[in-house]
């Protein structure tokens, strides 16, 4: 039976956000929970952070930037925030907390309001995914943290955060390298590009060996994807396959991010053999010779 579909989270983000008329800012008296359709100054220094937040790594040059910004024009955005106990803590808005305690702000501005513990994970993400803040590697795991928290499909997650299903998979698909490769694409070493070519090469070793590979001599992607193409073995006939079959091959392994094999039993006949390692992949793989 199908599973029914939940609210896409963008809009819950934007219900979260969605205030009265600006009043006059004036600190929220530590003993009371802030009134929802206000915005306050707390001080950055003593809100927690949100323990769900999906993103590792915050990059101090564009934090740099953000804090400068700030101390030109101050905080132009509220952060979201939550009460828990005599605390505030933090749902959305880590990069304009840690920018405005480097800028030197005594205040931020924040609105509270009351979000589950459940949500807490789900808007950080959907924030850091609208922000392009998330590395594709943090990216694929906060998905496949949807997936097994929520008992979501990849459908319903990219439905959720706004993505197309394929892009969903095949950020997923990442999480299928060893760790010393997901690394390089975590700190740039390699691109999307090139991780999407490395997962066409079956074993661990070989990726991690192909990924060094990339790194000290610079590939391009389109290199990448040559050094790993399954090596095809010579015809009985003629030595080696036909230069106009296997150029086809290649066009198509690039299109589907597989192998792709033509087999040729007769002239101007014979048939294409994709191979898929997993119902995932098959969709995916589905979708893309469907237009979807």
């Amino acid at each position: 039976m199908a599973r029914s579909r939940k609210k896409g989270l963008g809009k819950g983000l934007d219900a979260l956000l969605t205030t009265q008329p600006r009043p006059e800012l004036a600190p929220a008296p530590a003993e009371t929970v802030p009134d929802e359709a206000r915005i306050y100054q707390l001080d950055p220094h003593a809100i927690k952070p949100n323990p769900r937040q999906p993103r590792r790594a915050f990059d101090e040059e564009t934090l740099e930037e953000l804090a400068e910004s700030i101390r030109r024009d101050g905080l132009q955005e509220p952060v979201i925030v939550r009460k828990v106990g005599d605390e505030y803590q933090l749902v959305t808005g880590e990069r304009r907390v840690r920018a405005s305690i480097m800028a030197g702000s005594d205040t931020v501005l924040a609105i509270c309001r009351d979000v589950s513990d459940a949500d807490m994970f789900r808007l950080g993400l959907i924030e850091n995914i609208h922000r392009d803040d998330l590395n594709a590697i943090e990216l694929a795991q906060a998905y496949q943290a949807l997936v097994d928290e929520f008992d979501w499909t990849q459908e319903q997650v990219a439905v959720e955060v706004g993505k197309n299903r394929v892009t969903v998979t095949n950020t997923l698909r990442l999480l299928n390298l060893p760790p010393e490769v997901q690394q390089c694409v975590a700190d740039g070493s390699i691109t999307m590009g090139h991780a999407k070519a490395l997962l066409a090469l079956e074993s661990p070793k070989a990726q991690s060996d192909a990924a060094r590979k990339i790194i000290a001599q610079g590939l391009s992607v389109r290199q990448a994807e040559k050094l790993t193409a399954p090596k095809e073995p010579k015809t009985k006939k003629t030595g080696q396959k036909d230069p106009n079959i296997m150029r086809i091959e290649d066009e198509l392994r690039r299109c589907l991010g597989t192998r792709v094999n033509l087999r040729t039993s007769k002239p101007h006949r014979g048939r294409i053999e994709i191979e898929y390692f997993s119902l995932d992949e098959l969709e995916r793989i589905l979708d893309i010779l469907c237009g979807k």
